[in-house]
């Protein structure tokens, strides 16, 4: 049986690996989550953290007709579809931002409905979200230790080259002032985020 100082510790480390799965939350102008919608998301390590640190958490079903919510500051997805994608955008509130975790397959064919996190920016932009942005998290989500753009090559070869790497991060070390150049980082990357404002009300755009 674990004595009380025992559990504190234990519960601080709990809090502190579910703290780390939503580093990606220092991206945001501000890093208090708020009201935060779930859609479709299958890694309860990371519902569970943004419940610890959302003010109020709904997780949605992917693929489903939802009840009307009130106005989310936040909207997490994970290798959504794009039908996904666009019901997502109208749960945002002005000013709030969506949040796209897309699982890379390497070289493998993606399957039927599934995006690179280049696709999801450019979806993003034809939905009409402004401020996209692409991250490489490495080596994943879990056990993210850094959190790149995808967009600047130096920044990934200097973050991989301090890391202890395996064959892809050495490949993907080398190869990233190429893939940047031809826009093709967003492709590859094993583990990769997308971030993206829904835009204030006209006249209120300066202010979100």
């Amino acid at each position: 049986m674990l004595s009380e100082e025992q559990e504190l510790l234990r519960d601080n480390d709990a809090l502190l690996q579910a703290s780390r799965r939503l580093d990606w939350r220092f991206l945001l102008p501000k890093p208090e989550l708020g009201r935060v919608a779930c859609v479709g998301v299958d890694d309860p390590a990371l519902v569970d953290a943004l419940r610890l640190f959302g003010s109020e958490v709904t997780v949605l079903e992917g693929g489903r007709q939802w009840e009307e919510l009130a106005p989310q500051d936040v909207v997490v997805l994970r290798n959504p579809a794009g039908a996904e994608l666009a019901a997502a955008v109208p749960l945002l509130r002005p000013g709030g931002w969506m949040y796209v975790e897309v699982d890379g397959v390497g070289g493998r064919r993606l399957p039927e409905g599934r995006r690179t996190a280049r696709g999801h920016s450019a979806a993003l932009r034809r939905l009409g979200l402004v401020e996209v942005q692409g991250h490489l998290h490495w080596p994943d989500f879990r056990s993210c230790a850094v959190i790149v753009p995808l967009g600047d090559a130096l920044a990934v070869r200097f973050a991989l080259a301090r890391r202890r790497q395996n064959g892809s991060a050495r490949l993907v070390a080398r190869l990233a002032p190429l893939l940047a150049a031809c826009n093709l980082l967003a492709v590859v990357a094993p583990s990769a985020s997308v971030l993206a404002r829904r835009p204030a009300r006209a006249g209120k755009e300066g202010t979100a």
